[in-house]
C-alpha cells in the first residue's frame, strides 16, 4: 500500500513543481518582453508589426482601445532579409519599435492576404477551426522563419483579435496619402505617422452632425435615397448625429461590398455610424484637409437596409 501512495505523492510534487515552474517563466517572459507586457496590461501604446506582403502592411495595435490600423507604405520585392525589410517599412511609416516584429505571409500581395485576413475576422465565430488553421500557419511561419513574434506575443495577440470585428480596423494607404499632399498645398500632414489608435479624432468632442456623401454602388435602384431618408430620421429623432450632404450613383462600376471612407478623422463617431447601418467592415482612411463631408458611404451589393 505504501508504494502507490509515494508514486501519487511523486507525481503530486512534480505536477507542484511544473506548476511553480510555469508561473515563474510566464512571470519572467512578461517582466523580459515589452509586447507580452503591454498586451497583458492592456496599455495604452502602439505594438507594430511589419506585414511583408506586397507592398508591405504596418499593422499598428492599441492594447487599451482595441483598434487597429493597417498602413500599406510601400511596394517591395520579395522580401530576402525579413527583419530589414521589416525595419525599412516601419521606417518609411516613421514608426520607431524596439523589438521590431515582422511577419512574412504566404500570399504575399497584399490584396489577397487582407482579402483571406478580413474573412477569417468575419466568419471565425461559425467556423472555429479556422482558429486552428492560422495557428498551424503560425507554427510553419515560425519554423521557417517567416516570422519573429515569439509563441506567448502570437497568443495574447490571437485572443485579442478573436475580441476585435472589421469595424474596429482602419486601412490607410501612406504613398497615396504621400502624392494627395504633394498635389495640394493646402493639404494636412496625414496621421499616419502616429495613427491615433486610442479613439482620440480630432473632432470627437464636436457636437455639430457628421457630414456624409452617399454613393449607390449596389446596382439597385433608389438605395442611396433609401439610406439618406433613413438617417435624415435617426437625425430628427436625435438618435443619431448624421446630416446627409449629398447622395448620387457611384461613378464606376458596381461593387460587392459597402464601404465606408473616414476623410476628416472622425473615426468614433463614423464607426457608430457603420454599427447603425450595419455594415461590418474595415474603414477606410483617406483623411483630406480640403474634404467639405466628413464620410462616404458607398454601397455595395451586400448592404441591407437598416430598417
Amino acid at each position: 500500500m505504501e508504494s502507490p501512495r509515494k508514486t501519487y505523492r511523486l507525481i503530486g510534487y512534480l505536477l507542484v513543481l511544473l506548476l511553480l515552474l510555469t508561473t515563474l517563466g510566464a512571470a519572467w517572459v512578461q517582466h523580459k518582453d515589452p509586447i507580452v507586457r503591454a498586451l497583458v496590461n492592456r496599455e495604452d501604446t502602439s505594438l507594430h508589426i511589419a506585414v511583408l506582403t506586397q507592398p508591405a502592411m504596418v499593422a499598428t495595435y492599441n492594447p487599451q482601445s482595441h483598434k487597429v490600423i493597417l498602413t500599406t507604405v510601400a511596394r517591395r520585392k520579395t522580401p530576402q532579409n525579413p527583419l530589414e525589410n521589416a525595419t525599412d517599412a516601419l521606417k518609411t511609416a516613421g514608426i520607431s519599435a524596439d523589438p521590431v516584429r515582422y511577419y512574412l505571409p504566404k500570399k504575399l500581395k497584399k490584396e489577397d492576404y487582407w482579402e483571406n485576413a478580413r474573412t477569417n475576422l468575419t466568419v471565425w465565430r461559425n467556423k472555429p477551426f479556422i482558429a486552428f488553421e492560422n495557428v498551424w500557419d503560425y507554427l510553419q511561419a515560425l519554423h521557417d522563419k517567416r516570422t519573429n513574434v515569439t509563441p506567448p506575443e502570437f497568443i495574447l495577440l490571437a485572443l485579442d483579435a478573436a475580441r476585435l470585428e472589421l469595424t474596429d480596423f482602419t486601412v490607410k494607404n501612406l504613398n497615396e496619402s504621400k502624392k494627395k499632399q504633394k498635389s495640394s498645398a493646402k493639404q494636412v500632414e496625414p496621421d499616419t505617422i502616429l495613427p491615433p489608435v486610442e479613439d482620440k479624432a480630432p473632432l470627437a468632442m464636436d457636437d455639430r452632425p457628421l457630414l456624409v456623401e452617399i454613393l449607390n454602388a449596389s446596382g439597385v435602384k433608389g438605395a442611396a435615397f433609401d439610406l439618406t431618408q433613413y438617417l435624415r430620421e435617426q437625425n430628427q429623432k436625435g438618435l443619431l448625429q448624421v446630416d446627409v450632404f449629398r447622395y448620387d450613383n457611384y461613378p464606376g462600376e458596381v461593387q460587392p461590398y459597402t464601404r465606408i471612407i473616414d476623410l476628416t478623422g472622425r473615426r468614433v463617431q463614423v464607426k457608430q455610424l457603420s454599427t447603425a447601418i450595419g455594415v461590418n467592415s474595415e474603414i477606410v482612411s483617406e483623411k483630406q484637409g480640403t474634404a467639405i463631408f466628413d464620410a462616404r458611404i458607398i454601397i455595395g451589393q451586400d448592404f441591407k437596409q437598416p430598417w
